[in-house]
């Protein structure tokens, strides 16, 4: 693993979350800690329920913890403006949601391109770029294609091109695997993997399927908004075999 004395890319200390629903309170997260380092391949598995999209949602921003910090690049985002953390993330993270959130009336060269374009770079520098991501996870051929003719496992490989389009330090991936099939699920965590790896990217996903688990080194469990175990396993023989056709 990292070595302890190398800044972390993502540092939660004691991050609490509770949610007011009337009346009520649900608490999400427990006093989560956690370091994670440059370039690691992360699975956070447990139930429904366990709090593993509210952590996804916390290191990417999208939200803010009812106690503790969270921390990226070593800058402590829990008390920056709104506008201020959607600058962070829009320059450090990618994301994949299990519904792929492709639009419909795009090609897929066109839906890698759209963060480019919102970032303003030139439509003929976006357009390579694009080419290039959609290449690496073996979808130059369909780039023309409109989200409905590709399979769900293809979409998902387009959702995956568009987070790392603007080259972001860390992908945080929610279900990706949610609406695939088995044999899509693994060749989705296939190729995350693989172009983390290759990249450097470090991967951040949830699932509550623990047969993905043998293709992750380090494993968060989480029961009852808790990180129950962190462990650092290495992949299995059969996983090592595996050569996913892109």
């Amino acid at each position: 693993m990292t070595p302890k004395d190398t800044t972390p890319l993502v540092e939660l200390r004691q991050v609490g979350k509770v949610y007011s629903l009337g009346e009520r309170s649900i608490t999400a997260l427990q006093a989560v800690s956690l370091r994670i380092f440059s370039g690691e391949f992360v699975a956070i598995w447990g139930p429904s329920g366990s709090g593993k999209s509210t952590l996804c949602n916390l290191i990417g921003m999208l939200d803010v913890p009812s106690s503790g910090t969270v921390q990226i690049l070593g800058q402590d985002v829990t008390m920056l403006s709104d506008g201020k953390r959607s600058d962070i993330r829009n320059k450090t993270i990618g994301f994949v949601f299990q519904s792929f959130n492709l639009i419909p009336v795009l090609s897929a060269l066109e839906n890698v391109m759209l963060p480019l374009q919102i970032a303003k770079i030139p439509t003929m520098q976006a357009k390579q770029l694009a080419k290039e991501r959609l290449a690496e996870v073996g979808l130059a051929e369909h780039e023309s294609q409109r989200p409905a003719k590709l399979s769900g496992g293809q979409q998902q490989r387009v959702a995956i091109a568009r987070a790392l389009v603007a080259n972001p330090s860390l992908v945080i991936a929610d279900e990706p695997t949610a609406n695939l099939d088995s044999e899509n699920a693994i060749k989705v965590i296939e190729t995350m993997r693989e172009l983390s790896q290759r990249n450097g990217t470090t991967f951040i996903f949830s699932t509550h399927d623990h047969r993905l688990l043998e293709r992750v080194e380090r494993q968060l469990q989480m029961c009852d908004g808790q990180i129950i175990e962190d462990r650092i396993a290495e992949p299995t023989e059969s996983c090592r075999r595996v050569q996913v056709a892109l």
